[in-house]
């Protein structure tokens, strides 16, 4: 069994990065007195843990009695005698990790396997292996089984796909105008299969559809009596064209080749959904070993439902740690200032950056804000919520 003791004493991101990578069977916490106060950084740390770790032990110590953590590391190594015994120095004050030290150090004399670490900005440094690291990369799957996640990823798409998400993406806010009317005479006849519709479309829109023909996700496009026709062939080429995932891949696509001499994220994935019926989300990126989710949303409508869904699914995949995006096809200019306040403060209640159609050209900087918490002056009007 591996077992871990995460030395607390300020903020408990170094921890929580450290159990994640570690990934121990049995955690133990020793605290400093002030950090096992109420709100104090235990607390905060217990609502990021996994659940199967969140009523872990944990030892409230005199941070500045190295004796009192010495005997406290010593006492549960009495209790784990043949497991294996990791233990992390991550915010806590020296002396703590002094007092710890010393005990790591008498059992390995005894020939125990007891090792010790401290987490930095590099990774996990192992305190008796020279030039050992671990850097903090979790991958996806990795970080949602922690969370109790059982995830299947979208693999690569149909290369019509990706050229429909370019098209419509150049073409806002006109493409979403034309999904709609798409989308709305589909839904007329609830139809399936190979179907053919008609709609009146201004010179614009149909435009745009000539693009969607070329891709090959209609065919038979032609105008007469005033009006568009155009045929649907599968169901597959109008699960394409008429559902969001085109804004899914968009995100993905951009997130994976946002990058300032290295990649802004260590993985990314899309469409991605738990096998066991816990939920959907449409892009996630992971970056040292913290998450930063997005719900993509194509739809004409904006709903308060749809931040608190998001809301609820941060609080999940680690509280404080996991950063989240609302991005919506929906042009500004299409809504008065009201609906925008309105959009903002159900966004900011929750702490999550609303994206609307205009500042899509603007994404990879903005990925980049949330993820770095570079207060970049060319995004003022982006807000930026620190994880923890």
């Amino acid at each position: 069994m591996k077992v871990m003791i995460s030395l607390l004493g300020g903020r408990p991101l170094p921890n929580v990065q450290s159990i994640l990578k570690l990934n121990p069977d049995r955690l133990y916490i020793i605290a400093s007195k002030d950090s096992c106060t109420q709100n104090g950084s235990y607390s905060q740390l217990s609502s990021m843990l996994p659940d199967r770790l969140k009523h872990s032990e944990c030892y409230s110590v005199d941070p500045y009695k190295l004796k009192d953590t010495s005997d406290k590391c010593k006492e549960i190594f009495e209790k784990h005698y043949t497991d294996q015994i990791i233990v992390v120095s991550a915010s806590e004050p020296k002396t703590m990790s002094f007092g710890a030290y010393d005990a790591v150090k008498d059992f390995r004399e005894q020939g125990k396997d007891i090792d010790m670490c401290y987490s930095s900005r590099e990774g996990l440094i192992w305190i008796f292996y020279e030039n050992k690291r671990d850097e903090f990369r979790i991958s996806l799957k990795d970080y949602f089984n922690s969370y109790g996640w059982d995830v299947k990823l979208k693999s690569t798409p149909d290369s019509r796909l990706e050229k429909l998400a370019s098209l419509l993406v150049e073409k806002l806010p006109d493409s979403q105008k034309l999904l709609h009317i798409l989308r709305d005479d589909d839904n007329k006849g609830k139809r399936k299969g190979k179907r053919t519709n008609k709609s009146k479309l201004e010179d614009k829109l149909f435009n745009i559809l000539l693009e969607i023909e070329k891709i090959g996700l209609v065919s038979s496009l032609q105008y007469h009596d005033s009006e568009t026709e155009w045929t649907i062939n599968t169901d597959a080429d109008g699960d394409i064209l008429l559902k969001g995932h085109w804004l899914e891949f968009y995100v993905y696509q951009v997130a994976s080749q946002a990058n300032q001499d290295k990649p802004l994220f260590d993985e990314c994935g899309w469409g991605i959904k738990d096998i066991h019926g816990k939920g959907e989300i449409d892009f996630a990126g992971i970056t040292k070993g913290q998450m930063i989710i997005a719900s993509c949303k194509t739809e004409n409508s904006i709903e308060r439902k749809w931040f608190e869904e998001l809301h609820s699914k941060m609080e999940q995949l680690g509280k404080g740690m996991c950063s989240g995006l609302m991005i919506s096809s929906v042009s500004k200019a299409s809504r008065n200032e009201k609906d925008i306040e309105r959009y903002n403060k159900w966004a900011k209640e929750r702490q999550i950056v609303f994206v609307m159609a205009e500042d899509l050209p603007r994404l990879p900087d903005i990925l980049r804000k949330v993820v770095t918490g570079d207060d970049n002056d060319a995004l003022k009007d982006i807000p930026y919520y620190p994880r923890i």
